[in-house]
């Protein structure tokens, strides 16, 4: 019995993740139909005029934003090293490589294609299910650990200010 409800809590959990990055793929195939494909046109007007100066800074943000993203996901990992964290990293850099030649593609062809769809729902969920274990790592970190479980108001605080500050410098 017990290896059955094992069995049923990860097949629970992977619906979780898989439905969680089915919708997150939406937005962001539709956040591409709206920015990439103008971005295309964007670019081959600038290939034709040779005005390739106003590329050089967005190019440096793409470039911090996507170290940005992959420290953030990649540090519970490596708080604790074990071969877990190393397929969580592995992947973890295997979603945004997936993630930077779907893009490039994208705007070298000017379109939404099959593969990209593809490329953008399998990273999502490896996006994903790092999240789910962040908040599981999270979750752990701010109990007490008394017979209670009560929360620790000190760590709490902290995340919810992390959590306030990302969301002010995204609005």
């Amino acid at each position: 019995m017990q290896n059955r409800e094992m069995i049923m809590h990860k097949v629970g959990k992977w619906f979780m993740i898989i439905g969680i990055a089915g919708l997150l793929s939406l937005l962001f195939i539709e956040w591409s139909r709206w920015n990439l494909v103008p971005l295309a046109e964007k670019i081959n007007l600038v290939a034709v005029s040779e005005n390739y100066h106003e590329f050089h800074t967005e190019f440096i943000e793409v470039g911090i934003a996507t170290f940005s993203i992959f420290t953030l996901f990649a540090a519970p990992s490596l708080v604790r090293w074990d071969s877990r964290s190393a397929i969580n990293v592995t992947l973890l850099l295997f979603a945004i490589v997936i993630d930077i030649a779907a893009i490039i593609s994208v705007i070298a062809r000017g379109e939404i294609f099959e593969t990209y769809i593809i490329m953008i729902v399998l990273s999502m969920c490896i996006y994903v299910k790092n999240i789910l274990e962040i908040t599981q790592k999270l979750y752990y970190w701010i109990t007490t650990g008394s017979e209670e479980n009560h929360y620790d108001i000190v760590k709490m605080t902290f995340i919810w200010t992390i959590i306030a500050f990302i969301i002010g410098k995204i609005w």
